[in-house]
């Protein structure tokens, strides 16, 4: 598979700036097609509910500071577009070139932004998101974006590093959502100038450990180096003292391979890698 089409959700805030940085780095390293949707919310869906005793005035108040709101938010957005768009020196356009190379367009729709994202994320390769460090599963387009496209996300850091995609860890555990994760990401490993493989502690019966994923990559022409940490502490914090040790500018992560409501009850390691990592990282469920 190749990244021929990438989605960047823009709603209107500081979040932007570093989902664009990051989209148009990675349109501009596939030859990619990015497209920047805002979701312009229904004035209807933007207000409580309407109680029985309340005027029609205030109902039509309410609605149109939902909508002054939502122009804001819009006018913020096209923005930061604009801006990323002359930082890039990217071509706009909405009509596949016969070239190798990457464009952009700006693309506005209505609903429920989670919904659209889920519905227009499943067309493309690739979605970047970005999130809050502090509530990283919090926001419903997160985890629309996530859990509801079965495509792979890239979730945009704080910073947006100088490079992304030369220097790939792979977090591997022999998991069925590793698996999905690192075989929607060869499209970048067979681009990456280093990647290692890095498991912590003992990889469960019957699964296949990171020495015999490096072996398979070969025939990808991949060579990929390999870390097995005995580590037994905090599985997030080892990951992320690996990648610093090895010089990593991106982490390939299997998302909730525990139930996420359990992870989002206890704990685990998606919740913390997004809590604490101040990497891109390219993760799939």
């Amino acid at each position: 598979m190749a990244i021929r089409t990438i989605l960047a959700p823009v709603a209107g805030t500081a979040i932007d700036k570093r989902v664009l940085a990051t989209a148009f780095k990675l349109a501009k390293s596939f030859n990619a097609h990015l497209e920047a949707l805002f979701v312009a919310a229904e004035p209807q869906d933007a207000i409580p509910i309407v109680g029985e005793g309340m005027s029609g005035l205030i109902i039509e108040e309410m609605i149109q500071a939902a909508t002054t709101e939502t122009e804001k938010r819009e006018a913020s957005g096209k923005a930061s577009f604009a801006a990323a768009v002359k930082e890039a020196g990217i071509e706009e356009s909405n009509t596949p070139s016969a070239d190798a190379k990457p464009t952009c367009a700006w693309r506005k729709d209505s609903g429920r932004e989670d919904e659209t994202v889920a519905r227009r994320g499943r067309l493309f390769d690739l979605v970047v998101i970005g999130r809050d460090p502090k509530e990283a599963s919090a926001s419903l387009t997160f985890d629309a974006a996530l859990m509801e496209t079965g495509r792979p996300i890239l979730v945009a850091p704080e910073v947006t590093p100088a490079t992304i995609g030369e220097k790939v860890m792979i977090a591997w555990n022999g998991g069925i959502e590793a698996a999905r994760a690192v075989t929607s990401a060869m499209p970048m490993l067979r681009n990456a100038k280093e990647v290692t493989i890095v498991s912590v502690g003992e990889v469960p019966y019957g699964r296949a450990c990171a020495k015999a994923l490096a072996e398979q990559f070969s025939w990808h022409g991949v060579d990929a180096a390999v870390v097995e940490s005995t580590e037994t502490g905090q599985v997030a914090n080892t990951l992320i003292s690996e990648a610093e040790k090895c010089g990593a500018d991106t982490i390939v992560l299997g998302a909730y391979s525990h139930s996420r409501f359990k992870e989002m009850i206890l704990g685990g390691v998606t919740q913390d890698m997004l809590a604490k990592c101040a990497l891109p990282l390219w993760i799939m469920h």
